[in-house]
């Protein structure tokens, strides 16, 4: 599947299509589980409600691509709570959520109905210890949610939060000739590398032979994301780019903040950084980011209905509405 014509490397003017902002720590902020092992899994069983609400709430911020809650439905994620057999129906349950809201919006407001829902594929083991990832083995699980994802009738396979190369060449594997376009999201360290440490152009090379529509970078700090997107934009694949960082940052004396900065100060920064490379057409945020903060991107990025509407219509050119 190739990016439509005015998407292509070099485009001088490209309108930005919003993603939405974190899922698991909007739901841990609303009151819902987020205990180990089933993390943000547990809104599934315990408060489908607030799942959709969080996605209707995103949808109402402007956001016009919204993430599956299938972060830890892998079977392999769910095996350490004993819910290894309900793998295939969470992972459903998660798609009708969004696809819920998704109706509820659209009733709300018409537009709505080009809102892409993007079906989260997430690594096996903890994402910020790659290297406890079981690497290319990872595939038969992989093509299992892939399958999952694509027949509860996502429009999108996202592959996010990949720091390791081999896992990430078998999620984007796993997902080919499922009829979707497929996506990686990568996340990168101080230096501008993955977080196991290889570069950009080893993960495009491993790449290579397999179909991607987009490649991002999430679930990196904000000042440290500029490292990496002189790697990420020299690619010459005709590929989306983008970006969704998180919101917080490590303090040497304070450890660990969700929130560095206020969603003003934030937001700001991401557009001036977005607006300074014109190949970049998808943003959003991560981790600590609420509905706000993307109310507040979608001001910046869509200061006009032309703006928005533009935005629309690229996306859909990309993406088919999948019924």
């Amino acid at each position: 599947m190739t990016v439509p014509p005015d998407m292509s490397p070099g485009t001088s003017t490209a309108p930005r299509v919003l993603l939405d902002g974190a899922t698991g720590t909007e739901l841990e902020r609303r009151g819902a589980r987020m205990s180990a092992p089933l993390w943000s899994a547990h809104a599934l069983l315990e408060a489908p409600e607030v799942v959709t609400q969080v996605h209707l709430d995103y949808l109402r911020a402007g956001a016009q691509v919204i993430t599956t809650d299938t972060f830890r439905t892998h079977a392999r994620n769910l095996a350490a709570a004993g819910l290894q057999g309900r793998a295939a129906e969470l992972t459903r349950r998660a798609v009708d959520l969004a696809r819920a809201a998704r109706e509820q919006h659209t009733r709300e407001d018409p537009r709505a109905a080009a809102t892409r829902i993007a079906g989260a594929i997430s690594p096996l083991e903890d994402c910020f210890r790659p290297e406890d990832s079981p690497g290319s083995a990872s595939g038969p699980e992989h093509r299992a949610i892939a399958i999952q994802l694509a027949e509860a009738g996502c429009d999108i396979l996202l592959a996010e939060t990949f720091g390791r190369v081999d896992e990430a060449r078998a999620a984007v594997a796993a997902a080919q000739s499922l009829d979707r376009p497929v996506w990686l999201s990568v996340v990168t360290r101080e230096d501008g590398r993955l977080l196991a440490g290889e570069s950009f152009s080893c993960l495009l090379e491993s790449l290579a032979d397999l179909e991607l529509q987009a490649l991002l970078i999430n679930c990196t700090d904000l000042q440290h994301l500029e490292a990496a997107l002189p790697a990420l934009l020299a690619t010459d694949r005709d590929l989306m780019l983008g970006v969704y960082p998180h919101t917080g940052h490590n303090d040497p004396q304070r450890g660990w903040m969700t929130h560095a900065t206020d969603a003003s100060t934030f937001t700001a920064r991401l557009t001036a950084i977005v607006a300074e490379h014109p190949r970049l057409s998808l943003v959003g945020a991560c981790c600590g980011s609420t509905p706000a903060w993307i109310s507040d991107l979608a001001a910046r990025l869509h200061p006009t209905a032309e703006a928005r509407a533009a935005a629309v219509d690229r996306l859909t050119a990309a993406v088919p509405r999948r019924r």
